[in-house]
């Protein structure tokens, strides 16, 4: 961990070093983040999946997986990388299709293989360049590494740090592969199409600034044209302060704004979302606190179009405010410890209750639970375990409850 000061967003929120220290992310943004290491050769990775829904057919999965890593030494300035990841199915399904849970496996509720990672990284000066398939981490297209396979994207991007304390980015962004892209993990599958389109369109324009030039704090802005159908901005503060040698404050401030653009493909576009998040740690206990808040005022709701988990404070393991399609409001209290102080080292546990409610709650109105257990076994071994109980209060009372667990190993050489 680069700050440990720092214990959880939310469920284990910065439980885990997030760059820049001052950013501010959800519990799904946390639990999403796809650590690469940057000399890992191969990881193996094994996962369990249950769903339990009140309202449909149960579905569980076994699965083990992993990626492996190959990368040439950089020659004036450019190396080549690509990293091959792959599911594959144990045999300890259930003999009924329909009672395989889909999130870990192919289209057709299969193993497979891909090639994830084939990429061109250039650096001249202080710009960076990278093209292909890779992982992508930002406010509205993230690895969101919550399942056995993260998303990875077809994409080329520029990075420059020209001026001091300032970060510029630009890109295109093409294709989508990995669990969320709502179509088949194992393939690319091009950004109108994960869009839910007929039509093709050139992908995600994005640009962006991030300044943290101010003590404590950082200042970000992105702007993603989604081509042919929308626009969006999203701006971020996040701020830290240490009120004493044991106690640190860390506020956040975000605001997401979208309006349909060219064509309007996905027709009409006008959300504006606020977000505020307020964390205390205390140090000495090992114990964290956060309470965070967005709130939507447009009737279509907020902006759905993120390719990930999303990017607002209140992003839990299931929820997220942009699932109600309406104006509203979701707030979520956590809280966090690190054993550490018990003597037992590298054990996180967090818990978060969070509540989704449309402004006409017989639209939607839900609420969350997540608890999860972190523990770094070793410095290669980790093990996560994440619950989450969803009660939903609307009349159609679609309760569920899904029980997550995924362990890494990793090798730094083979």
């Amino acid at each position: 961990m680069k700050n440990p000061i720092l214990l959880s967003t939310l469920i284990s929120s910065i439980l885990f070093a997030v760059a820049p220290q001052n950013e501010i992310k959800s519990v799904r943004g946390i639990l999403g983040a796809f650590d690469q290491i940057e000399h890992t050769k191969l990881q193996i990775r094994a996962g369990y999946i249950n769903l339990d829904s009140s309202n449909e057919i149960n579905t569980n999965a076994f699965s083990i997986g992993g990626h492996a890593h190959f990368n040439t030494k950089r020659w004036q300035g450019i190396k080549l990388g690509t990293s091959l990841y792959t599911v594959q199915d144990l045999g300890l399904q259930n003999d009924d299709p329909l009672r395989i849970n889909s999130d870990f496996f192919d289209a057709n509720k299969e193993s497979f293989s891909l090639l994830a990672e084939a990429y061109i990284d250039a650096k001249w000066h202080k710009s960076k360049i990278k093209l292909g398939r890779q992982i992508l981490d930002s406010p509205h297209a993230d690895s969101d590494d919550i399942r056995m396979i993260p998303n990875y994207f077809n994409a080329y991007r520029i990075r420059n740090n020209n001026i001091e304390d300032l970060t510029l980015h630009a890109g295109l962004i093409e294709k989508m592969a990995g669990w969320e892209n709502g179509i088949d993990s194992s393939k690319f599958i091009d950004i109108s199409q994960v869009l839910g389109l007929t039509e093709d369109t050139d992908g995600v324009y994005f640009v962006a600034g991030v300044y943290e030039g101010i003590e404590n704090l950082s200042l970000s802005l992105w702007h993603y044209y989604y081509d042919e159908i929308a626009s969006i901005w999203y701006a971020e503060a996040g701020y830290n302060y240490a009120l004493s040698e044991t106690l640190s404050l860390g506020l956040g401030l975000q605001y997401d704004t979208s309006s349909q653009s060219a064509k309007e493909l996905l027709g009409e576009q006008n959300s504006n979302t606020f977000g505020m998040s307020i964390e205390l740690s205390f140090e000495e206990l090992g114990l964290s606190t956060l309470l965070a808040y967005n709130y939507e005022d447009d009737e279509s709701g907020a902006s759905a179009l993120s390719l990930g988990g999303g990017t607002l404070f209140t992003s839990m393991e299931d929820q997220t405010l942009d699932a109600m399609e309406a104006s509203g409001s979701a707030w979520v209290l956590g809280l966090g410890y690190n054993f550490e102080k018990l003597g037992i080292d590298n054990l996180l546990f967090g818990v978060a209750y969070g509540v989704f409610e449309a402004k006409d709650s017989a639209l939607y109105e839900t609420s969350e639970i997540d608890a999860v257990v972190e523990y770094s076994i070793s410095d290669k071994l980790s093990l996560s375990i994440a619950y989450a109980s969803i009660d939903d209060k609307t009349q159609n009372n679609n309760d569920y409850n899904q029980l997550r667990i995924v362990s890494t190993y990793n090798f730094t050489s083979f």
